[in-house]
């Protein structure tokens, strides 16, 4: 990506960062929470996948699933605060085990996804084969 992409990109995801606090504060109560929450972790999973695009890496694709997985968990802790008893117990649980998965998930793309190519030098064509040349153990 060129500078003015890359530049056009980060004002793409304030604006909409912006736009979706703007609606947030339409709101009231835990469902207020849980729409900041939410415009955050958009706003960063966004920012790695820029990132990603950008510098194209394994190491930021795995960035991107880990802003994934922690949006997700963040917005999830926050649901759970609208429940009652023990049900909030069980639900940060919930949330927290599925967030340590999604880590777990993202870690092991990570060791699997293949190593990226190096683009500091090009690599050098083999010369052609010359049939001139001797033979290092010529035919009897």
């Amino acid at each position: 990506m060129s500078d003015e992409e890359v530049r056009a990109e980060t004002d793409r995801i304030a604006a909409q960062y912006r736009t979706a606090i703007a609606h947030c504060q339409t709101l009231q109560g835990n469902d207020k929470h849980i729409c900041i929450e939410d415009a955050k972790g958009s706003q960063r999973v966004a920012q790695a996948e820029r990132d990603a695009k950008v510098l194209g890496d394994a190491g930021h694709s795995y960035q991107v699933r880990v802003a994934r997985a922690e949006a997700d968990y963040r917005v999830a802790n926050e649901r759970c605060n609208e429940m009652r008893g023990d049900a909030v117990g069980i639900c940060k649980k919930d949330a927290e085990a599925t967030y340590r998965k999604a880590q777990q998930d993202a870690q092991v793309k990570r060791v699997e996804a293949p190593p990226a190519m190096s683009t500091d030098r090009p690599l050098t064509p083999l010369a052609p084969a010359r049939s001139d040349l001797p033979l290092a153990n010529p035919p009897r």
